[in-house]
């Protein structure tokens, strides 16, 4: 647990991701880098009723879900309830700054997804501009002083 002392205003994750195996992979590394997780889902369904029951301080999200709810509408009821959101697709939309922090590229390795959720944690608990990191786009916009 080399990054579980390290200070950070993301603690409790929830992991929403259709492929198993991707789950379970992206689950171990971030419980590894010392973050909470508090669910792995496969839908957009299950992660609205965890988000309405649970404290989540941001979302690990693919965009295409099982269900009927897509990760578009996962992440605007996130934003909505001040969650941050870190896209992790195959393809970063258009539009992914207007519903989410960031957004990485899959295929990702470890150290990219734990580097995603590091620069998300410098631009809402820093208020600054993260490092740059490999497959990742930011979508920072600094708040009013």
């Amino acid at each position: 647990m080399l990054f579980a002392s390290r200070p950070s205003c993301i603690k409790r994750l929830l992991v929403v991701e259709d492929d198993p195996l991707v789950a379970f992979d992206n689950e171990r590394t971030l419980k590894h880098a010392g973050y909470d997780v508090v669910a792995s889902v496969d839908s957009g369904e299950a992660a609205v009723v965890l988000l309405a029951s649970e404290q989540v301080d941001a979302l690990v999200l693919d965009l295409a879900l099982a269900g009927d709810m897509t990760g578009r509408e996962v992440a605007r009821v996130a934003r909505d309830r001040g969650i941050a959101v870190l896209l992790v697709t195959g393809k970063c939309p258009d539009d992914a700054g207007d519903i989410a922090l960031a957004c990485l590229n899959k295929p990702h390795s470890a150290a990219a997804l734990i580097g995603a959720l590091r620069a998300i944690e410098t631009m809402i608990c820093q208020n600054k501009a993260p490092r740059k990191v490999s497959g990742l786009q930011t979508y920072w916009r600094p708040e009013a002083a």
